[in-house]
């Protein structure tokens, strides 16, 4: 069963005054690809669950984009000090063992989140038992494809030199066969950028070429990003 260490949680706890890297653009493209799940949830009701809230950017934003719907949210981080400032309800506990009833939610979000919960395996089987039949799973990552994640993040020699806690790469397409393989179906990807709120320059570059990309073949590669959105059977 996967766990973790003392690093993870100091690591996450120092966001004190919030974790919200996101532009309002990046906002924006996330909510779009989330529009397609709402229609197919219930308009009485929405209970949605995001996986390492932080301080609840992500919710508030569904909040505000689907305010004429009823959603109740429920959000859960390993880090205490950041999480007081979710605006919801929260709890404070594990996504290798969420404290959380067999179907009790109909999405489970996960916005940049699955990287620090391997074994994936673990993690994906919690996040199922949690969902509702016919719940979805949607799940925002870096995506190894992109040059920079491949060279850097792949050798986990490097990337510990820049980061000790809980952080591995995600292989998209082994991914989207894990949740084949763990109950899911319906398994869709979106590769995309962010843009962030306050870039480095090297993000300015990557920015700048994902305005200018139009080969819908080289966004497997191009975009630092993906998108994976999966209902349970």
């Amino acid at each position: 069963m996967g766990t973790y260490s003392i690093e993870d949680k100091s690591y996450f706890n120092q966001f004190t005054n919030g974790y919200s890297p996101y532009s309002d653009r990046d906002l924006e493209t996330m909510m779009a690809l989330f529009a397609d799940l709402m229609k197919q949830h219930r308009e009485d009701g929405t209970r949605i669950c995001e996986i390492g809230c932080a301080s609840g950017q992500f919710s508030q934003m569904l909040a505000s984009r689907f305010s004429d719907q009823q959603i109740s949210f429920c959000g859960l981080d390993i880090a205490l000090q950041v999480l007081s400032l979710y605006p919801y309800e929260k709890i404070c506990g594990s996504a290798f063992s969420l404290p959380f009833k067999s179907g009790s939610f109909d999405i489970a979000c996960l916005p940049a989140t699955l990287h620090h919960l391997f074994p994936f395996s673990d993690s994906i089987a919690e996040l199922k038992r949690i969902l509702l039949p016919g719940g979805h799973l949607y799940c925002m990552e870096p995506n190894l494809f992109h040059p920079q994640r491949y060279f850097i993040m792949r050798w986990r020699f490097l990337y510990r030199l820049w980061r000790r806690t809980n952080d591995v790469p995600i292989h998209p397409l082994r991914l989207m066969n894990l949740l084949d393989q763990s109950g899911f179906d319906d398994i869709r990807i979106h590769y995309l950028n962010l843009y962030f709120a306050n870039p480095s320059h090297l993000q300015k570059i990557q920015n700048y070429l994902a305005d200018h990309i139009t080969a819908l073949p080289l966004k497997k590669y191009l975009m630092p990003w993906f998108v994976i959105v999966a209902r349970k059977k």
